[in-house]
């Protein structure tokens, strides 16, 4: 039997996270209601959200998120359910199975609210991790919502008994960013005697022999591991490349798309694996350039590309999203942190862009990313073991919840190209190998 949902009023926001609770997470046939009639006769599950609970249901009070239409401040108190951190709670006075509006937090997290209230960027215009309530509060390493939808699943077959619950899979893929395919070959002349140049003035005349050596084919360029990485990732959709094609810049740096390098090795990708666009870090206000970009990745992998994530991650929530939907892009990346682990939208589950602005879904899927190599870094250079650790608590609490485990990667960061860094190879490796026994 279905579960049935009453709520007085129904709304888009309402309607849009009972479908990602109950029907993306859950799995469980549900139905809305606004009949109090209705709700009263059931006789199967029923969850009340209303001010007004029906006698015998599960009782969840509303806060104002998800009847309202306008963006505003919204206090939200942290307390505890479960062992959870939770909100907005509610008042004691309030009788209700759960002391917090657990439908209006999830809503609040996933739609990215925060976002769009006034705050201050970061210097590549970004919504900056400090100002992400998830990291203030402590909670931003926990998948949230799917830690309250789980709990909220034992509640109702408590209360219940069994229902008719489809069991999720755990997921895991791995995606790399090509942000630029080669350290040395294809960078074209100028660009390489400035390398030599700043090895010199240096004394590095090591650095200066490798590329050397590179441009004269008696060694290979230090990015070249691709032979190495085909023979341990998995096809098809397991692995996505997210292809840099923009034009150099100061924050551009990928080689010449006119040489034959790139569109040679891009189609080698292709031809294993799934492949996105990374649009170039000016495209996050041009979208002119990002379409020009669009088009040269097509022409190079002769088929379409629905995948994207931002270069820097440079996203400005929900204003980078249209240009994406308006190019027929149906799957983002980029919903994380570079800088620190952990579920910026408070989900391992990917799910619908809802805007706020028109309170309506998009055609535009958002896959949030657990962890980035850059933070893998900024640990492994102190402690490899701690690193190993972190990937480790993170994957097991995805798999918990039977969630969606991403990661990012970066071929120069692989390719232990960087002065001082570890290599990541090993790091690497060890997730691969956490996330087989899918």
């Amino acid at each position: 039997m279905e579960l049935l949902i009453y709520s007085r009023k129904i709304t888009p926001r309402l309607e849009y996270i009972c479908r990602f609770i109950f029907k993306d997470i859950m799995h469980i046939p549900y139905r809305l209601s606004s009949s109090y009639s209705e709700a009263s006769e059931y006789t199967g599950p029923i969850i009340s959200y209303d001010k007004q609970p029906v006698t015998s249901s599960l009782t969840i009070y509303p806060s104002p998120i998800l009847f309202e239409d306008n963006i505003v401040p919204i206090h939200n108190s942290i307390g505890e359910w479960e062992g959870l951190p939770a909100f907005p709670m509610c008042s004691s006075n309030h009788k209700a199975d759960l002391p917090f509006d657990l439908l209006g937090g999830a809503f609040y997290m996933i739609t990215r609210y925060e976002e769009y209230l006034p705050h201050k960027k970061d210097k590549h215009g970004r919504f900056r991790l400090t100002d992400c309530m998830a990291f203030q509060n402590g909670f931003l390493e926990l998948p949230i919502v799917d830690l309250w939808t789980y709990k909220l699943l034992e509640i109702l077959k408590d209360k219940y008994g069994p229902l008719s619950h489809k069991k999720r899979q755990f997921i895991s893929q791995v995606t790399i960013d090509l942000d630029s395919a080669f350290a040395i070959k294809g960078k074209g002349m100028v660009r390489n005697l400035a390398g030599f140049g700043k090895s010199l003035i240096k004394l590095d005349f090591q650095a200066a022999k490798r590329r050397f050596d590179v441009l004269t084919n008696k060694s290979a360029d230090p990015y070249d591991i691709y032979d190495y990485l085909f023979s341990i990732l998995p096809e098809g959709e397991k692995t996505k490349w997210f292809i840099h094609v923009g034009d150099w810049g100061k924050y551009d740096k990928q080689i010449k798309v006119n040489n034959h390098l790139l569109p040679n090795l891009v189609s080698k990708l292709s031809s294993r694996y799934s492949v996105g666009i990374h649009p170039s870090y000016r495209s996050f206000v041009n979208e002119d350039l990002f379409r020009k970009e669009l088009k040269r990745l097509l022409n190079i992998v002769g088929q379409a590309v629905y995948s994207s994530r931002f270069h820097y991650l440079r996203q400005n929530i929900p204003y980078s999203y249209y240009p994406l939907i308006r190019a027929g892009i149906a799957q983002e990346y980029s919903m994380g942190f570079a800088d620190k682990p952990g579920f910026r939208a408070g989900t391992c589950t990917p799910y619908q862009f809802f805007d706020l602005f028109d309170n309506t879904t998009k055609n535009l899927k958002v896959y949030p990313f657990a962890l980035m190599d850059k933070a893998l870094l900024n640990i492994a250079k102190y402690d490899a073991n701690q690193a190993k650790e972190l990937i480790t608590r993170i994957i097991n609490t995805i798999k918990k919840v039977d969630g969606t485990f991403i990661g990012i990667w970066h071929i120069d960061y692989l390719s232990n190209n960087l002065n001082n860094m570890p290599s990541l190879l090993n790091l690497f490796k060890d997730t691969l190998a956490l996330c087989k026994n899918e």
